[in-house]
């Protein structure tokens, strides 16, 4: 005979596999709709065709990115390190149609790894890839071929080896992408883990050692450029950081400045109050953080919802996995979404759920 709480969580393994074939569904269903539709693989061409000019002229970056202050555009606009752009030119053989179907079954194959990787029970692992795959941060990511999705395999293998040298790797591996995500780092830092920081340092230098055959000292020189430029990112159109929204809803400069150091201190106050608690609780903070404190946030960055949707879920509260479907909101309410993923995880307490056990046998008072 179980006990209650083991006939309770019966259900859960089906409705793990019930969700991750929904999930994939939804994705299949997707490479068959979306393909040659507004914004279809806009991103990845921007990258292969930063592959090619890397090729071509010896430089990853056009002209326009580098002469000043960020804005949309133009065409092909590439604005990652140089690692990345040296990796897409791996699929530089193929012909730009079969090439975006390859990057969007590859997404679906990094996705589907990542929550595999996640250190959480498996009906999570399996729940969290469905909902993921429903979402719109998600479906976006695969449409135009961008790496938010991508980066969640990194980030859950950092979780799962947290401080351990293949966690400080793929730590380094995602930083190398997505800067603002170097919050990890000064992370770590502040904790004293030395050796992970040393590995993720590192892993980092072997990164730009592997490419400068490639790009040269001036091709980190000019994506130095790049990220300098970002300062003029606010009030872009897409740009769902808060200052960005406040400004969209007709508010005046200097409260969306004023709210732009708000969402930092905000940021910056749950990493802090992050380091009372235990390590896993801070890594996904920290990584949520990364959010509110970049001067970008496309609605795909909402893709990060992955990681406190399963840490909720991991900690009782199921209700967590819906948080990557709160990218459907109105786009005027991300900045909330974003503080949300920061701030839910600390109702949460105690450490991850167990994987369902056998109940204990029970003995009676006699032989006690």
């Amino acid at each position: 005979m179980t006990d209650g709480a083991s006939t309770d969580r019966s259900w859960l393994p089906l409705l793990g596999v019930v969700l991750a074939t929904v999930g994939a569904l939804w994705l299949l269903a997707g490479l068959a709709v979306l393909p040659g539709g507004r914004g279809w693989a806009y991103d990845y061409t921007a990258y292969a065709d930063a592959a090619q000019r890397l090729e071509q002229t010896g430089s990853l970056y056009q002209a326009e990115t580098l002469a000043g202050p960020y804005r949309p555009g133009p065409s092909g606009l590439y604005m990652y390190a140089p690692p990345f752009g040296v990796a897409v030119a791996a699929l530089g053989g193929l012909d730009a149609e079969t090439a975006a179907v390859v990057w969007y079954l590859l997404h679906g194959l990094l996705l589907a790894a990542a929550c595999a990787l996640l250190p959480v029970p498996a009906w999570i692992r399996l729940a969290a890839f469905g909902i993921a795959a429903l979402s719109l941060a998600v479906t976006k990511d695969f449409s135009l071929g961008n790496v938010s999705s991508m980066l969640l395999l990194p980030l859950s293998a950092a979780w799962r080896w947290l401080d351990r040298p293949a966690g400080s790797v793929a730590q380094a591996i995602a930083i190398s992408v997505r800067p603002m995500l170097g919050v990890l780092l000064i992370w770590q830092l502040i904790r004293r883990q030395w050796r992970a920081v040393a590995w993720t340092v590192g892993a980092g230098i072997v990164l730009v050692l592997l490419t400068l055959p490639f790009v040269g000292i001036h091709g980190y020189g000019d994506y130095l450029s790049v990220l300098r430029n970002l300062e003029g990112a606010t009030g872009v159109v897409e740009n769902h950081d808060l200052s960005s929204t406040l400004l969209r809803l007709g508010l005046s400069e200097s409260v969306a400045t004023l709210s732009l150091l708000v969402g930092y201190a905000l940021a910056i106050a749950a990493i802090g109050l992050s380091l009372r608690r235990d390590r896993e609780l801070g890594f996904v903070v920290t990584a949520s953080a990364s959010l509110l404190l970049s001067p970008l946030m496309w609605d795909h960055y909402l893709a990060m919802l992955l990681l406190p949707a399963a840490f909720l879920a991991a900690r009782g509260h199921r209700w967590g996995l819906l948080l990557p479907l709160a990218s459907w909101l109105p786009s005027e309410l991300y900045p909330f979404v974003a503080l949300a993923a920061v701030w839910l995880p600390f109702v949460a307490r105690g450490p991850i759920e167990p994987q369902a056990a056998p109940a204990p046998l029970r003995t009676s008072a006699a032989s006690v």
